[in-house]
């Protein structure tokens, strides 16, 4: 079947769409998991999406929390989600979420948890700006009232924010998602997650640098969220260095004092944030109840009120607040995203296709022509001899070092710091070396900036999906006639970086691919043509570069004059290197978007592939006048027209917003200055 809204295609017994959250059902039989009736999408997140449900068997509305489909086959992230039913069954109070029960049907994991009716803390903090102390007070104790229950039971939350608190429209105040939550002396800390999870705007320093965690360091978080009720603002925001800025701020900075952005702020309630603050854990208070005493002595708790700030519609409930913040997203057709643009809706898109927009890159692709190139759904047998001889050159690549593997943990840690980071790359002098000189580089070095030489402060300045990038370049092992500093491989893996950038950037809009995975997809989704590379004669591959020179599309003329394709070889090299299966699988794909209707794509990647291949399009426009005579460099990708529908949704790109595209266009110019050797700097 296919779904309705996005127009991802599925199996019939597919009970959702895992793109955009929307309920499939087959003619009148109601999606169902187990004897659980879907009613409706709620939200979603890194690990699942959340459902209003009808338990049939006791007759009641539940929340149905599902993990995502494609993290099934993941022990260690079945191994997290069990571990939060576990840790989260043991809490039952009145100001936590209770967690009803688990079931595990037909490759569906769920948490059943108790509907709750209202909206988020941050929904309501968003509504109102700045609280008066009562309201102030009022959300402090039920916050602290969860936490103190959380922490008699050992239980560290790790992911205190806004969007993690709920208000009910019976006037109670809710704790929620327990996803990162750990014991003190928990062993099955999962954090080889593949997903980044908790946010960098409420990290404590000691969070930050991996050191102990604690009550204290839930506090601290509590006490950003009291910063944002009594101010209307974060203490701690980037300005333009993304989560390693802010990262660095909570290690290093004092925030601003709270009456210095709002006056209204009392010297009282100013110390009781400060004290939370603390860079130092023990310098803050040491449990919930020594907070609740501080607060107490405010003054009085009062009801929270529903009077809007300025601008906004006066709402009779949290609920009725929840469905306006929704409703005037969804009539103006537009949402804030980080990174800035706006969502372009479908239904107001002009006729007038405006120059440098993403829609615009889009449309300067050429149309796919009616027989694709090359059958990518059924193509041609490798013959024998082509067979062995790319087997045998592949067998004698290098597999990727143990460092990788441990790196790969680190990166992919929910709660991994850039010291965390630097204590694995310091084992390799070859890689500190490179992250040191990447960092001092002009790319990233202010002018007059003194040289970095601690590892941990480059990543800092890095960021961690650049810091990727950099050391997965480092870290592949050169094989074969043309080493990592050849021009041909350099170009190589500067697509690969330039891809990853744009594709982490894109998916800020649409949460269908995480940081980390945008990275590795766009950095090895072309690891075949480094096979090329590695095993033709330089014949061969001037014949090669002249072919698509002359405007044969590459996989044709690699099928043509090899015998074999930078498809078939890379499929080959990350089955040697033991790559994810998410990996071979996206491989295969990746160019299904340029040839081949959405119907031939797979369902569990049809968003993702559709992003990457848009990723491609906004870079050939942004390198269209880049002078660059590499065998790939002048290749085009082709679009299919119907797929302009995924861009809207679910995709909800600013597809007509300039200065998306041009902060796109900066960033990918700042990274050729890291490639020297195939990009001259200018006179």
């Amino acid at each position: 079947m296919q779904c309705p809204s996005c127009g991802t295609w599925y199996a019939d017994t597919q009970a959702f769409c895992v793109s955009c959250g929307d309920i499939l059902t087959k003619g009148d039989t109601p999606a169902k998991i187990g004897h659980y009736r879907l009613i409706a999408p709620i939200g979603q997140g890194g690990m699942g999406m959340v459902f209003h449900a009808y338990d049939e068997n006791l007759e009641r509305d539940v929340a149905l929390k599902v993990l995502h489909q494609h993290l099934i086959d993941d022990p260690k992230q079945l191994e997290r989600f069990r571990r939060e039913a576990r840790m989260h069954g043991q809490l039952n109070h009145d100001n936590i979420v209770k967690l009803l029960d688990s079931t595990d049907t037909n490759r569906s994991l769920a948490l059943i948890m108790e509907l709750v009716e209202g909206c988020t803390l941050k929904e309501y903090a968003t509504y109102r700006g700045a609280l008066d102390v009562g309201e102030i007070i009022t959300v402090s104790k039920g916050i602290l009232a969860g936490l103190q229950a959380a922490h008699s039971h050992d239980v560290t939350h790790r992911d205190m924010k806004l969007s993690n608190v709920f208000l009910n429209n019976d006037g109670s105040i809710k704790l929620m998602d327990f996803g990162l939550a750990k014991t003190k002396n928990t062993t099955d800390d999962i954090t080889n997650s593949g997903i980044t999870v908790g946010s960098y705007y409420y990290m404590a320093p000691e969070q930050i640098l991996g050191s102990m965690l604690d009550a204290r360091t839930d506090l601290y978080a509590f006490g950003i969220i009291l910063y944002r009720l009594a101010t209307g603002k974060l203490p701690f925001t980037s300005n333009g260095g993304g989560e390693f800025e802010i990262m660095e701020k909570q290690v290093r900075q004092q925030p601003p004092a709270p009456a210095s952005i709002n006056k209204e702020v009392s010297e009282e309630l100013s110390a009781v944030i400060m004290s939370l603050l603390a860079k130092d854990p023990n310098e803050r208070p040491g449990n919930c109840q020594e907070v609740i005493n501080m607060i107490t002595d405010l003054g009085e708790a009062t009801t929270l009120s529903l009077k809007p700030s300025e601008g906004a519609t006066q709402v009779e409930s949290f609920s009725e607040l929840h469905d306006y913040l929704v409703s005037r997203k969804d009539k103006s057709d537009t949402a804030k995203k980080k990174g800035g643009g706006e969502v372009t809706s479908e239904k107001n898109i002009s006729k007038e296709i405006i120059p440098d927009t993403l829609l615009w890159a889009f449309k300067e692709s050429p149309e796919a022509a009616d027989e694709p190139p090359l059958d990518l759904r059924s193509p041609p047998p490798i013959k024998g001899e082509v067979l062995k001889r790319l087997r045998g050159a592949i067998n004698t690549i290098p597999p990727l070092p143990e460092i990788w593997q441990q790196i790969q943990v680190i990166l992919n840690a929910p709660d991994a710091s850039p010291a965390d980071l630097a204590k694995v790359i310091e084992q390799d002098q070859a890689l500190t070396a490179h992250v040191l000189k990447v960092c001092n580089s002009a790319a990233y070095n202010m002018p007059g900036s003194k040289p970095v030489t601690n590892v941990a402060v480059a990543l800092t300045r890095l960021g961690m999906d650049t810091s990727h990038d950099i050391i997965l370049q480092m870290v592949v092992p050169d094989f074969g006639k043309k080493d990592k500093s050849d021009p041909e491989a350099q170009y190589l893996w500067y697509h690969g970086q330039a891809i990853s950038l744009i594709t982490r950037a894109l998916a800020e809009y649409n949460n269908i691919l995480e940081s980390r995975a945008a990275s590795l997809f766009g950095m090895l989704h072309d690891i075949g043509k480094l096979v090329i590379l590695h095993l033709e004669e330089p014949e061969k591959l001037e014949e090669l570069r002249q072919a698509i020179q002359s405007g044969t599309p590459a996989l044709k003329a690699e099928w043509s004059i090899l015998g074999y394709t930078h498809i078939d070889a890379g499929m080959m090299l990350a089955l040697h290197w033991r790559l994810p299966r998410s990996i071979h699988h996206f491989i295969y794909y990746h160019h299904h978007p340029a040839w081949h209707t959405p119907d031939a794509w797979p369902s569990d990647l049809q968003p993702a592939i559709m992003l990457v291949h848009m990723s491609h399009l906004v870079l050939e426009t942004i390198s269209a006048e880049d002078e660059v005579d590499q065998i790939w460099s002048s290749d085009r990708r082709t679009h299919i027209p119907d797929t302009e529908s995924f861009l809207y949704k679910p995709l909800r790109l600013p597809l007509t917003n300039v200065g998306t595209y041009t902060q796109l266009a900066n960033d990918i110019a700042q990274l050729k200055t890291n490639f020297p050797a195939i990009f001259a700097p200018a006179a």
